[in-house]
């Protein structure tokens, strides 16, 4: 249930306040995106990798990931397969007051090594887990609305207590999946492409770097990730700009040799086709 909506700029995205659903569709956004808040996906069957910046998850029947949701991440599911979670997202304008359960749990995540936090759900011994979660879903199916954004508050708040303890008690549940060949190959040539996102890069260095062949390399992103190398680094490259014309005063000719442009018109041209508006109209509205 949409408590209430903001228009992020991009797509015309709506961003909201609470929302949580329980799908079996396999609809997940082809880019790479980002948008404020947190986010929580609990497989129940099928299996989905998420995809972060230097980070790969591979979630199979049982696994919660919990992750800040303003981070660079997209979702890659096997073809074919019934993808069936609980989806629920959540951002600060759900408090009405400083929350002390979210500013706590905000402080324990951002302690993290990466903002994720990864659980796995047993069948004894979190029953709490599904209590609040069959609260949420109840709450948002009910035609009785009254009260409704207290007791969302309500909800939240326990699933945030639960999520701060296992955090904070259970440092054995914090689960990077990276122990497979293909995941860790994986966030090896994230990691590499993301120290070079901004530069004059070229692909023969980055295979040789790799100790990949450049057509292999191409073909081994392009497979895994469903984007090419480039429309990553793209897509890179405008999350980093809304970040820097958002939180800075900084002039679009600096943002633009930042982020790697060689020259604030082919900045400008770039940001506005994948945008649908310049950069001095997105800083001005954002």
């Amino acid at each position: 249930m949409i408590i209430e909506k903001l228009v992020s700029e991009k797509k015309q995205v709506e961003v909201p306040v609470f929302t949580i659903q329980h799908k079996m569709d396999n609809k997940t956004p082809k880019d790479f995106h980002s948008h404020r808040g947190y986010e929580m996906v609990w497989v129940r069957s099928g299996e989905a990798q998420f995809i972060f910046e230097e980070k790969v998850f591979h979630l199979k029947k049982g696994h919660v990931l919990l992750f800040n949701s303003s981070e660079l991440h997209k979702v890659r599911l096997p073809d074919k397969q019934t993808y069936d979670r609980v989806m629920l997202m959540f951002h600060d304008d759900l408090f009405s007051y400083e929350q002390p359960i979210f500013q706590e749990f905000k402080r324990l995540l951002d302690q993290q090594p990466t903002p994720h936090f990864f659980l796995q759900i047993e069948e004894r011994g979190y029953e709490n887990f599904y209590h609040i979660i069959r609260q949420l879903l109840q709450e948002d199916m009910s035609p009785d609305k009254w009260q409704h954004q207290h007791a969302l508050i309500l909800y939240v708040s326990e699933l945030l207590l639960f999520f701060s303890r296992a955090i904070h008690t259970s440092m054995d549940h914090i689960f990077h999946i990276s122990n497979s060949n293909p995941v860790r190959t994986q966030e090896r040539i994230l990691k590499e492409i993301n120290s070079l996102w901004n530069t004059n890069w070229q692909l023969e260095d980055l295979a040789e770097k790799l100790h990949f062949n450049k057509y292999y390399l191409c073909h081994f992103f392009k497979k895994e990730f469903g984007v090419t190398i480039h429309q990553y680094i793209l897509q890179r490259r405008m999350y980093e700009a809304k970040k820097l014309l958002v939180e800075t005063s900084m002039p679009i000719a600096e943002i633009a040799f930042r982020i790697g442009f060689s020259t604030a018109s082919n900045f400008i041209r770039c940001f506005k086709k994948y945008q649908h508006e310049t950069p001095k109209q997105y800083r001005n509205q954002a």
